[in-house]
């Protein structure tokens, strides 16, 4: 796994700015255009500042909300399908006001002193992000998110042929002469070809996102982009942001945070992700019937003890964290066996003081602990907090070149070569990050054998399936290996319906599916021009 390398201190700097200036004015901006500061310096010092800001700002209730509406993780709200106007505040004003806003001075900056690499990260960057906030919400401010108090909303079927273009400038200038200072790039270290690459599966990532939309130009634009090259390609290439170690200023995983420094404050992990990774060996008939068991592979997923940490290696019966366990009927919540204690999507009913005893976040992605049968409680003195946010990856560009060989005409390949290719691809990479950050006993890593028996397992299922069943696969690995990053799982459910979900627990009803966030309540408070027929039951252009 490639890791750029960078000086502490400048890292901490940047970190620390991002976090001093969350809880400020706007008027930070102000010191961005001083006269009496070199452009280049600037530029410098923007944009690792700039990295953290949107990376964090996603990575919180963002993707919490998102990986939990389709059961990848567990939230008591969030897997009840219900969502307010008080969730996303944070997230937005820093992707808007901070993020956004010292992206539009970068670019501005870099334009005028002719370092137009800078400025081809920084639109690549600023497409990404509105890539996402239009997947997430639909209707957004875009051209005028910046220059107004009151900024129009444009429909996301404006806003992506804007991206579009903005994406081939931003590759346009990194082609450009020029060069990036690895301290200016915590991403890439400055390095442009992979700038360039993140940017074409960009593309590749929206032309597959539209495809229920229109499926002629999606298909084109896939397949020009494949026999273009130069997409994400390998995992040293993924565009994702890596963590620190440090809680004053926070620069490390918000999961280990609040896993393993304020004693599992973000909840509890998902039952139904534990079904599915423990090969379906446990099932409950009640609440777990409408999973499908042709999607258990009947192997043990290799990435189980890196994604999970049990603190407890068994509770015994009666116990009064489990009061229901394996296969009870009539139960809210319930306990897998071997220590694997989460819960059901969206429960929220009471539970034990089982701090101490709940599993937590692994080492991947959060940079807690591995799985090695340690069996003790967490604390702020296991793992590192170094975790890492996938955004665009090597085996999400596997899955969906798969999935557009699978339901666009046009598009050439092997899907199930692609399949495999991406499978092995997340496993390698988990794999990979637990050797760096947890250094595991051998006897605690998959062997070979257990990798190639897990992946011969995916590819007889698929073999075995029909068009739908095949790209239903296709889908639930990527389900799995997307843990980290909710948001693209649940792009994904939203575009193909797969994987199925679990019914929410019957102790608590359902709200209807969130076809869309809904709208944050500075915006809905302060903006006159925030869509009046707004509803989380309305698709985002590119859905069904």
């Amino acid at each position: 796994m490639r890791k750029v390398k960078f000086q502490y201190k400048k890292i901490a700097a940047a970190l620390a700015t991002f976090f001093v200036v969350s809880s400020c004015s706007d008027s930070f901006l102000d010191i961005n255009t001083d006269p009496n500061n070199p452009s280049e310096a600037s530029l410098q010092l923007m944009m690792p500042a700039i990295q953290t800001g949107y990376s964090s700002a996603l990575l919180r209730n963002v993707e919490r909300a998102s990986a939990a509406i389709v059961d990848q993780v567990h939230s008591a709200s969030y897997g009840r399908w219900r969502l307010t106007e008080a969730d996303f505040n944070n997230a937005w004003k820093g992707l808007y006001t901070q993020s956004l806003a010292d992206i539009k001075v970068v670019i501005e900056q870099a334009e005028e002193s002719n370092q137009r690499a800078y400025a081809g990260i920084a639109k690549l960057q600023k497409a990404y992000i509105y890539s996402v906030l239009t997947d997430l919400w639909g209707d957004v401010p875009y051209e005028e998110a910046l220059v107004s108090e009151n900024p129009v909303y444009e429909s996301g079927a404006e806003i992506y042929p804007k991206l579009f273009a903005l994406i081939d400038e931003g590759i346009a200038d990194l082609n450009a002469e020029g060069a990036i200072l690895p301290e200016a790039d915590m991403i890439y270290g400055g390095d442009k070809s992979l700038w360039i690459r993140m940017g074409k599966s960009l593309k590749l990532k929206m032309f597959l996102q539209t495809r229920l939309l229109d499926p002629a130009t999606s298909a084109s634009g896939i397949q020009a982009i494949l026999n273009e090259g130069d997409i994400i390609n390998s995992n040293t290439e993924d565009f994702q942001f890596l963590f620190g170690t440090g809680i004053a200023p926070q620069n490390a995983h918000p999961y280990w945070i609040a896993d393993y420094s304020t004693a599992g404050s973000i909840g509890y992990t998902s039952n139904s992700l534990f079904v599915k990774m423990l090969a379906g060996s446990v099932r409950r008939p009640d609440d777990y019937n409408n999973l499908d068991p042709d999607l258990q592979y009947g192997v043990r997923d290799p990435r189980l003890r890196y994604y999970f940490y049990r603190q407890v290696g068994s509770l015994p019966e009666g116990h009064a964290s489990i009061p229901c366990e394996l296969n009870q009927i009539g139960c809210y919540y319930y306990y897998t066996g071997n220590g694997y204690l989460g819960r059901d999507r969206g429960d929220n009913s009471v539970g034990p003081a089982d701090g101490a005893e709940r599993t937590l976040m692994g080492v991947y992605p959060a940079g807690g602990l591995m799985d090695q049968d340690q069996f003790q409680a967490a604390t702020v003195n296991h793992g590192t907090g170094a975790g890492v946010f996938p955004m665009i990856t090597n085996f999400m560009m596997k899955f969906a070149i798969a999935e557009s060989i699978l339901t666009l005409d046009g598009v050439a390949g092997d899907a199930r070569a692609y399949l495999e290719a991406g499978t092995r691809a997340s496993v390698q990479k988990v794999l990979d990050f637990g050797d760096q950050h947890a250094a595991p006993d051998a006897k605690f890593k998959p062997s070979e054998q257990d990798i190639e028996n897990y992946v011969a397992g995916v590819l007889a299922k698929y073999d075995a399936a029909d068009e739908a069943g095949k790209l239903e696969i296709v889908i639930d690995q990527a389900y799995v290996a997307t843990f980290g990053n909710g948001i693209e799982a649940y792009n994904n459910y939203r575009r193909t319906g797969y994987p199925t979900l679990t019914p929410v627990v019957d102790n608590n009803e359902a709200g209807p599916f969130p076809n869309r966030f809904v709208y944050v309540v500075d915006e809905v408070g302060s903006n006159r021009n925030v869509p009046k027929d707004y509803s989380v039951t309305k698709p985002v252009f590119w859905a069904k």
